[in-house]
């Protein structure tokens, strides 16, 4: 089961990569310990302090994407500090604040969290968005 969420991961750490951020070392890792719960953890490749990331199993894909898009959030804005405190930067409010993983449709997204507005598809932030 640690597979699963170590692919869910890595689809989050595509939108890391293309922001030009050093993705961490992923482990899998059963420190949830809880049969219901998928868990890995994250490591600083600078440092090797680390991060747990836990789901739970029976979420469908999308919502597991969410949380787990959230917390790999959590660490590039801990792991890069003020500099990227902003991360992924919102394209309406550049300034502001940064996108918040949400559920829209039935897809996991990267959304303004003042407009509730869709600006890319987690995994797809390189690309141009929803549209393109």
């Amino acid at each position: 089961m640690g597979a699963e969420i170590v692919e869910i991961i890595r689809h989050v750490l595509r939108d890391v990569s293309s922001g030009g951020l050093e993705e961490p070392r992923i482990e899998e890792s059963d420190w949830a310990d809880d049969p219901q719960v998928l868990s890995a953890m994250i490591y600083s490749i600078r440092d090797s302090t680390g991060q747990g990331v836990s789901v739970k199993g029976d979420l469908p894909r999308a919502e597991q994407l969410v949380s787990v898009a959230d917390q790999v959030q959590e660490w590039v804005i801990e792991e890069n500090g003020p500099t990227n405190s902003n991360w992924p930067q919102c394209p309406w409010h550049p300034n502001n604040h940064p996108l918040a993983a949400q559920l829209v449709d039935d897809q996991g997204v990267w959304a303004c969290p003042v407009l509730n507005t869709p600006a890319a598809l987690i995994g797809e932030l390189s690309q141009k968005g929803l549209d393109g």
